[in-house]
């Protein structure tokens, strides 16, 4: 405490300066903070998918969680902590991230009061590559599905339900899907999902809505709200060229710069 900035700057008086240098910071008792990243993509098929790590450790060793871990205090913010773990555990860097909500529960964790902050990270289309690392066994991409008891997740080799999930990750991955279900009637976050921004058509947003909403949408109507809340506000801009797909279509890019980072 003595060597803080605080303490230096000069700008506090003497009481408080004496208060600060006597105060016992074990006073009250610390919670750890953690990181979590709900980290969200569409596959080749158009649907909505996860990534999720397999634990190497305890608790919930070998149970499939969120990618993310402990804040190195007085090292890092909590930001930093999410993008570290992110990469750590899953080879992912260089993504958008989003914070969604801070949970605080007691008891969300067996081990000691944990707060964990949690980010929302939006890849595009086809760029989503992972590696397991650190203390993951394994890190994998599930398809996303809903049914009458909630949502499941599939990869190649293996499905998991909400109750299969670590801590209270299923908790979070559901306010991070309701949040940017709510979001993109607004918000252009759905764009993140496109596998080029500069180029794509009408359709290719279509579907990526359609994924994150799991509902289908009329054409005529998206293509109409697609016109006035991006077209005429000049968020997008027609690239005045049509695709080389079988039916070819108008393509567009967006124009506005995407919010990279909500810290």
């Amino acid at each position: 405490m003595k060597d803080s900035e605080y303490l230096r700057s000069g700008q506090i008086s003497a009481e408080e300066k004496e208060f600060l240098e006597n105060y016992d910071p074990d006073k009250y008792k610390k919670p750890s903070v953690t990181a979590d990243v709900v980290t969200l993509t569409v596959d080749e098929q158009d649907q909505l998918c996860i990534l999720l790590i397999k634990r190497g450790g305890y608790p919930y060793k070998g149970k499939w969680a969120l990618p993310g871990g402990f804040m190195n205090t007085d090292e890092e913010s909590v930001t930093q902590a999410a993008r570290r773990e992110l990469f750590e555990e899953t080879g992912v860097q260089d993504v958008s991230l989003r914070q969604l909500y801070t949970f605080s529960q007691p008891g969300r964790d067996p081990r000691m009061h944990v707060v964990s902050v949690a980010y929302t990270a939006l890849v595009p289309k086809g760029s989503l590559k992972v590696r397991a690392g650190d203390d993951a066994w394994e890190a994998e991409v599930f398809r996303i599905s809903y049914d009458v008891d909630g949502m499941t997740f599939q990869s190649d080799s293996a499905l998991v339900r909400e109750e299969d999930l670590a801590f209270d990750h299923a908790k979070i991955i559901r306010m991070a899907i309701k949040r940017l279900r709510s979001r993109i009637k607004y918000e252009p976050d759905a764009f993140w999902l496109l596998k080029d921004k500069k180029e794509f058509a009408i359709s290719e947003l279509k579907v990526i809505y359609e994924s994150i909403l799991n509902e289908k949408l009329d054409l005529a109507n998206f293509r109409k709200a697609f016109l006035r809340d991006y077209v005429d506000a000049g968020r997008v801009c027609s690239l005045n060229k049509k695709s080389n797909a079988k039916r070819p279509a108008m393509l567009y890019s967006l124009t506005e710069e995407l919010n990279e980072e909500e810290i």
